[in-house]
C-alpha cells in the first residue's frame, strides 16, 4: 500500500474539488457536525436536531461516494506497474470530471424512483402509524 502515496496526497491535499469535498463534505458535514449536534446538551433531546444530524450523515455519505468514485478515476493510476503503456486519452494527467445534465437527471430520477417505491410500500404495507398516541 505504500506505493499509493500519490493518490492519497491527491485526495487529501492537492485534488482541488475532490479535496474540498473530502474535508468539507465527508469529514465536517458528514462527521463532525452530526456528532456536535447530537452531543450538545440542549440538542440531545431535540427531534429536529436528530433529523438534521441524519440528513447531514447522508450528505456526508454522498460526498464520500463522490470522493471515492470520481477522485479514484480522476487520478492517473498505473495499469501495469513496472511497464509503460500509452494511449491518446490523457495518460498520466489528472483529469477532472463534471457530470452532464443527463447524468444529473438520471441520478435524480433514481432518487425519485426510490422515494416512490418507499411511499407505495409504506402505504400498502402500513409500516407507519396513521396517528401517534397523545402524550
Amino acid at each position: 500500500m505504500t506505493k499509493h502515496h500519490g493518490v492519497v496526497r491527491f485526495i487529501l491535499l492537492d485534488g482541488g474539488v475532490i479535496t474540498a469535498m473530502f474535508w468539507l463534505g465527508q469529514v465536517i458535514l458528514g462527521g463532525v457536525l452530526p456528532i456536535a449536534l447530537l452531543t450538545l446538551p440542549r440538542m440531545r433531546e431535540s427531534a429536529r436536531a436528530t433529523l438534521v444530524a441524519a440528513a447531514l450523515v447522508v450528505l456526508g455519505g454522498l460526498a464520500q461516494m463522490y470522493v471515492t468514485i470520481i477522485g479514484g478515476q480522476a487520478y492517473p493510476q498505473p495499469l501495469f506497474p513496472g511497464h509503460i503503456e500509452s494511449s491518446s486519452f490523457f495518460d498520466g494527467v489528472v483529469h477532472f470530471y463534471q457530470p452532464s445534465v443527463f447524468e444529473l437527471l438520471l441520478g435524480l430520477g433514481g432518487v425519485a424512483f426510490a422515494i416512490s417505491i418507499l411511499t407505495v410500500g409504506l402505504r400498502l404495507f402500513r409500516f407507519a402509524p396513521y396517528r401517534l398516541p397523545a402524550e
